[in-house]
């Protein structure tokens, strides 16, 4: 006996999830918010993941997973992979339009770091996301658009630019997060050019 089959997928759910958490923070992360926005009911994510907690757990590991999809994307769309690089990293901000959006997923950050299976899961994503970065500027190395010599400390100075960035804009930038963060990773990679 089979059951009925899902009209709203896990993808869905997490989108939902996301929105929830860049629009409400954890205080309105709640499994009634994620459901109507996702277009189920709370029971039916409770049957589906067990609980809040195992929503979340459920959400970390897919977005830890996700990253190297992220920058394929990214590659199919970008002209070269210094280009893919930056929009890569972009994407993954592309929900965040307020500074009040961001702030939301800072206070969701502190989850991950105080909880110790999601923060299993957070270091897993910030690992795969370096990784990504470090292939994108071997292959830019090679394609010879720059001259590096550590392409895995180009990575992590690049990395910690982009999360400083995340909130410098929150705190004194103007304009969309998107190009602020496009402007200064460029200005990072610039002298490697």
């Amino acid at each position: 006996m089979t059951g009925r089959p899902r009209t709203v997928s896990d993808d869905t759910v997490f989108r939902a999830v996301a929105d929830t958490v860049t629009e409400a923070g954890p205080a309105g992360l709640t499994l009634a918010a994620v459901a109507r926005r996702a277009g189920l009911t709370a029971p039916a994510l409770t049957q589906r993941f067990g609980s809040k907690r195992g929503l979340l757990v459920a959400f970390a590991t897919r977005e830890a997973g996700s990253v190297a999809d992220v920058f394929d994307a990214a590659r199919t769309r970008a002209a070269g992979p210094l280009e893919a690089l930056r929009d890569g990293l972009i994407a993954f901000t592309a929900p965040i339009s307020t500074r009040e959006g961001l702030a939301n997923n800072l206070a969701f950050l502190q989850l991950d770091l105080t909880d110790e299976e999601l923060h299993t899961h957070s270091a897993a994503q910030s690992r795969a996301l370096r990784a990504q970065l470090v292939t994108l500027i071997e292959e830019a190395a090679a394609a010879g658009d720059i001259k590096v010599e550590d392409p895995a400390e180009l990575a992590d100075t690049v990395y910690a630019v982009y999360a400083g960035a995340q909130l410098t804009w929150a705190i004194d930038g103007s304009g969309d997060l998107g190009p602020w963060l496009a402007e200064r990773i460029d200005r990072v990679l610039a002298p490697y050019r």
